[in-house]
């Protein structure tokens, strides 16, 4: 089985919160040529009330003919290198990380208003993170609308409709609880938080 029973997370909660913390996401997808994947990397924004992600592409990237097909789609959390030090040399040298795989449908969005609503939700979420009294903080109706349609017809709009959730966070999981201990407090001490929040 892989990965490993204790290396599988279904804390749906913790999934989320990986994909919301880490939005850029590494897209699989079927290439008709060829019997591997073709991959592209994406930030998606997950909507917890439509439970979907949404985001947008170059309309020359090939998730512009997907439209009903499934892809994967990869998220990537923090990741370190654990050192035998960590847990008083009680374990062999190791990798720690968390990802999240999720399964889904790829929906192209026609509609222009349907289109401006996920540019503002996107640009909305992606600038918070700048004070509210930033003259950087940037807003999508700065640009006059004929220069947004204008832009719009360069880019493809997609929601993902997932159907498959499944984490694989190996964080030392199968180890006792006194090392696992030993780790979370020498990852904390190292600075490493949030693998350490991770552990319990």
């Amino acid at each position: 089985m892989y990965p490993a029973k204790h290396f599988q997370q279904h804390d749906s909660k913790q999934l989320k919160q990986l994909v919301n913390s880490y939005p850029l996401a590494t897209i699989l997808m079927p290439n008709p040529q060829s019997q591997l994947n073709d991959i592209c990397r994406v930030p998606l924004l997950f909507d917890s009330a439509r439970e979907i992600f949404i985001g947008h592409v170059a309309k020359y990237n090939p998730l512009s003919l997907l439209d009903g097909q499934s892809v994967n789609l990869l998220f990537s959390g923090d990741n370190c290198y654990l050192s035998p030090t960590y847990a008083h040399n009680k374990t062999l040298p190791s990798w720690l990380y968390a990802s999240v795989y999720v399964t889904a449908e790829v929906r192209i969005v026609k509609d222009q208003h349907h289109k401006e609503q996920i540019m503002q939700r996107l640009t909305d979420h992606f600038e918070q993170h700048f004070s509210e009294h930033s003259t950087d903080k940037w807003r999508i109706d700065e640009v006059p609308v004929q220069q947004r349609e204008a832009m719009y017809q360069q880019l493809s709009f997609i929601e993902f409709i997932p159907s498959h959730w499944r984490g694989n966070f190996k964080l030392s999981q199968n180890k006792p609880a006194e090392i696992r201990a030993a780790i979370k407090q020498s990852l904390t001490l190292a600075g490493k938080l949030s693998i350490a929040e991770l552990i319990d």
